[in-house]
């Protein structure tokens, strides 16, 4: 009897320890974001890139990019497989960097007109558009891709600057130095030493 027990103990350790040693932790907790307002399901538009980024219009800092939404909310990242949430706060170096590189507020660069897309048709089709590339067929979007890559040269160009030369500006300590250094040179070029000079 003691065999059997004392087998029974040793073999829930060797089955057992592995388990146990395997647990792990994962806690995500819905962070209660302040609620965005719609009415139904909101129409997206797609952001110009080599990746499609969509955006919602109107809402600062809200994406969809490969099955997942994205949202900025006071400088913190969250994510949900539902645009109203609930919301999971994850680290900046989490957030594909497609996003990242899209300002909250790039939807005021589209002009008035740009295709909107209905959530029902993203919610159907985004993985096949990804895969064929499906907007670059249409001119609206190559025309804003050409405005999009527009502005980001604008923004990498360095301002344009006066190309005259500054004046140089000599400290007033220094001023009278220099001053008296150069009349020191012109007696010398002459021929006359400044010390001969102060003897006469």
């Amino acid at each position: 009897m003691k065999r059997i027990v004392l087998l029974m103990v040793c073999l829930f350790f060797v089955v057992g320890t592995p388990l146990i040693g395997e647990a792990r932790v994962n806690v995500n907790i819905g962070i209660a974001l302040p609620p965005l307002a719609f009415a139904g399901p909101p129409e997206v538009v797609v952001v110009p890139g080599a990746a499609y980024v969509y955006m919602v219009p109107d809402v600062v800092g809200l994406y969809f990019y490969h099955g997942f939404w994205y949202r900025i909310h006071e400088g913190r990242w969250h994510r949900s497989t539902l645009y109203s949430g609930p919301w999971t706060y994850i680290v900046t170096t989490r957030v594909p960097r497609v996003i990242v590189n899209v300002p909250p507020d790039y939807f005021i660069h589209f002009p008035a007109g740009y295709h909107r897309i209905p959530y029902r048709d993203l919610h159907r089709n985004w993985r096949v558009w990804d895969n064929r590339r499906h907007w670059n067929r249409y001119d609206w979007y190559k025309h804003e891709l050409r405005e999009h890559e527009r502005r980001r040269t604008d923004l990498r160009r360095p301002p344009k600057s006066d190309l005259r030369r500054p004046p140089l500006v000599v400290p007033h300590q220094q001023k009278g130095q220099d001053r008296q250094q150069g009349v020191q040179k012109q007696r010398q070029q002459k021929g006359q030493n400044p010390q001969q000079q102060e003897q006469r």
